[in-house]
């Protein structure tokens, strides 16, 4: 079964072809975490002209029985995948910050739990 045209893919040639990302919709963040994810399937290079704003990423196979319209389909997918994991991790970063200072605050580790003492206390006067 053939995979359907994407629009944003082209073919360069038989072993490669080219995803055109557009760099205002997704970070280089989450284009580079996405072409990580890839690295064990193809050969990845990217390339961006002065001032575009769009990212060309060309697939290459690593093995002759890879389908590069398929792989450019799980690679699109990937990324919106992975802007939203970015657009999340953003909007929950205050609370997930808060979480773990107050893990830290409450957990006794200058003493090893046996004391009594909370966390305003100085037991090693480095407030002074």
């Amino acid at each position: 079964m053939s995979s359907p045209q994407l629009s944003w893919v082209q073919a360069v040639a038989d072993d490669s072809l080219v995803v055109a990302v557009n760099s205002d919709l997704y970070s280089r963040e989450a284009l580079f975490r996405v072409c990580y994810l890839f690295t064990d399937r193809c050969y990845l290079f990217l390339v961006q002209e002065e001032n575009a704003p769009v990212i060309e990423v060309r697939f290459t196979r690593k093995s002759p029985d890879t389908d590069l319209s398929e792989m450019a389909g799980e690679f699109s997918n990937e990324l919106i995948n992975q802007k939203v994991r970015l657009d999340v991790a953003a909007e929950t970063k205050a609370i997930r910050e808060l979480i773990v200072a107050q893990a830290f605050a409450e957990a006794d580790l200058l003493n090893g739990g046996d004391s009594e003492a909370g966390y305003l206390d100085d037991p090693k006067g480095i407030a002074r």
